[in-house]
């Protein structure tokens, strides 16, 4: 018992050994600052000795003795973060098994308050009725009631009771799935995201299900139904959900039953009245309250799809599995396997990740600068008719995005497109196309127009064009973006410049870039996040294409019918998976949008937790 008292209390003392481990990390990587040239220079020399260290040098250069004691101390830090978040997750996890004894230590040292809890786990509220709290049992009682209503209004419990088990028994081969047949909203949807269903219509090959024949549709007999397999996993994901949300209420509620109890014991028996428990809920959850819409809405739009789609690469969902003859099944990490086991998968996953990456970076970059550079060209004193230019400029930005870019495809398409009409008229197709061949980005090999975006051997050039294209797009967000921050600069800090005697460059380089990188690096990040997933750039582009030549693409990426084109990105060539050619690979696809998430969110979350603008508060 003393043991287990004394777990209890190392639970309760989470906090202080997180901060005993990070105070251990400070004093063990503060020490290198005192034997820097001693002790830990020999240690570094062997390294400098080292051939791949030699390697390293050739590349960066010579690398300072403080810059590897700065990184050891920064890795000391880091392993030891690791070290006390591993800890403090094993201690919740215990204190998680440990449930049990805690209700039993609730008990022995408040039995009245521990009974108070026990009432409102066996039927919520009734703890708060005991506690004389009737304006909190009423709420907690009510959302009990409304799920216990929806589970038995949405299932078919009235026909368990009116005995058709028994008029309609198990078949010969004995199932008789009772969830799937009975269940409500909650329970019939938990069994379908388990099973992904149990019946189809290749049941009545033997003896149907139940000794019926299986239906595409019954009105009168729902079970008779075939099991469909993707709608089971949806509505299992939302019932998955609502029962985690209930369950978190559930908890609510004894906790409140409990902490309640003890509460008025200590205020010998004065139970707070209902007004001022309204009012204090008020005041101190007011945040909380008002956005329960927001929090609704990404429930439901961003978190409920987003799990459907996680589960769905444990699965073997593609267009094989027919809804009515087969059932999707859970294969485990199977569909992961083969993205990183198969050196195929791999080569293209990594070319089009490699090009991902460029374009992603290109167009943030790309439309920041140029954005930087109108609005320091509009708010300089030399410039005449600032607001006329700021309108012209918004133009590209005022125009939606998929007009622009299905205007672009026409005017770069091979035949009959614009730029190609204008090189001919003027005389000047052949002069362009040796320009472009002469910088890379022309090597097609059909005499005549050029092909901007469809010929595999100008790759490059229809690369090009998207980046210039999103750059067209892009730029003026980022023209009034900063124009609005330029604004922001106090004159104090160019006059105190000009007394100086800064120069131009000088106070553009530590005044105004300084400041204008402060208060946009956070939108930076957030645009190249954006500009990874930017599907509609491509999609109404270039369609993804050109193709690879056939012979560059292997086997078994061709079997998938969907291969990506040479200016896919990742979310582009995911949407080719999923709906796009012979084989609508969903698993696949699946598992390509989770990879695509942990790299995007590690990104964003490492680089904006770097950028102190980020972090500052009021």
């Amino acid at each position: 018992m003393k043991l287990l008292k004394r777990f209890q209390d190392s639970i309760n003392g989470a906090n202080l050994f997180e901060s005993i481990f990070r105070n251990i990390g400070k004093a063990i990587a503060g020490r290198f600052e005192n034997f820097t040239e001693t002790k830990l220079g020999g240690f570094v020399n062997k390294i400098r000795d080292s051939k791949f260290w030699g390697l390293i040098e050739k590349v960066f250069g010579s690398i300072p003795l403080v810059y590897l004691v700065n990184a050891i101390k920064k890795l000391i830090f880091f392993v030891f973060r690791i070290i006390t978040k591993v800890f403090l997750l094993a201690i919740r996890l215990l204190d998680f098994l440990f449930f049990p004894w805690r209700i039993y230590v609730s008990f022995r040292d408040n039995p009245k308050a521990g009974f108070s809890g026990l009432l409102s786990a066996i039927l919520p509220g009734t703890g708060q009725v005991k506690n004389k709290q009737w304006y909190k049992a009423i709420p907690f009682f009510a959302i009990f009631a409304i799920l216990i209503l929806v589970e038995y209004n949405t299932g078919g419990y009235k026909y368990v009771l009116q005995g058709e088990i028994a008029a309609v028994p198990a078949g010969e081969d004995g199932r008789l799935f009772f969830f799937r047949d009975y269940g409500g909203y909650i329970t019939r949807g938990l069994w379908g995201l388990i099973t992904l269903g149990k019946v189809t219509i290749l049941d009545n090959l033997e003896s149907g299900y139940r000794g019926l024949k299986v239906l595409k549709v019954d009105n009168n007999v729902p079970w008779r139904a075939y099991d469909n397999s993707p709608s089971l996993l949806g509505l299992g994901v939302i019932a998955l959900t609502l029962t985690t949300l209930y369950i978190s209420v559930w908890v609510g509620n004894i906790k409140d039953a409990y902490h309640s109890s003890v509460l008025i014991q200590k205020n010998e028996g004065a139970v707070e009245p209902a007004r001022e428990w309204v009012k204090r809920v008020w005041d101190d959850f007011f945040a909380y309250i008002i956005i329960i819409p927001s929090f609704t809405l990404i429930l439901f739009f961003t978190v409920i799809p987003f799990l459907f789609s996680f589960l769905v690469a444990f699965t073997n969902w593609t267009s094989r599995v027919v809804v009515g003859f087969d059932t999707i099944e859970w294969v485990g990490f199977d569909t992961f396997k083969l993205v990183f086991q198969n050196t195929e998968f791999l080569q293209f996953f990594g070319s089009v990740f490699v090009w991902t990456l460029f374009f992603a970076f290109m167009t943030s970059v790309t439309v920041y600068v140029i954005g930087l550079v109108q609005a320091l060209i509009i708010e300089s004193k030399f410039v005449k008719f600032k607001k006329l230019w700021r309108i012209i400029l918004i133009v590209p930005w005022a125009i939606p995005g998929l007009i622009s870019l299905m205007l672009f495809r026409q005017v770069f398409a091979e035949d009959g497109g614009l730029m190609n009409s204008i090189l001919v008229d003027a005389g000047m197709m052949n002069t362009v196309k040796e320009f472009l061949r002469n910088i890379g980005l022309l090597d097609q090999t059909t005499p005549g127009v050029i092909a901007w975006l469809n010929d595999a051997n100008n790759y490059k050039l229809a690369r090009t064009i998207i980046i210039v294209v999103n750059l067209w797009l892009g730029f003026p967000y980022f023209m009034m973006l900063i124009t609005g921050v330029l604004g922001t600069i106090p004159t104090s800090l160019y006059e105190a410049a000009d007394i100086d005697g800064a120069s131009g460059g000088q106070k553009f380089r530590f005044i105004t870039l300084p400041w204008v990188l402060r208060a946009t690096a956070p939108i930076i990040i957030t645009t190249f996040t954006y500009n990874f997933n930017n599907f509609g750039s491509i999609y109404f582009l270039t369609g993804g294409g050109p193709g690879y030549p056939t012979a560059e693409v292997p086997t078994s990426v061709r079997a998938l019918g969907a291969e990506p084109g040479m200016t896919d990105i990742l979310i582009s060539w995911i949407y080719k998976l999923s709906f796009v050619g012979s084989t609508q690979n969903f698993n696949l696809a699946a598992v390509y949008s989770i990879l695509i998430f942990l790299m995007i969110s590690m990104t964003a979350i490492i680089t904006l937790s770097r950028q102190k603008s980020f972090w500052e508060e009021d």
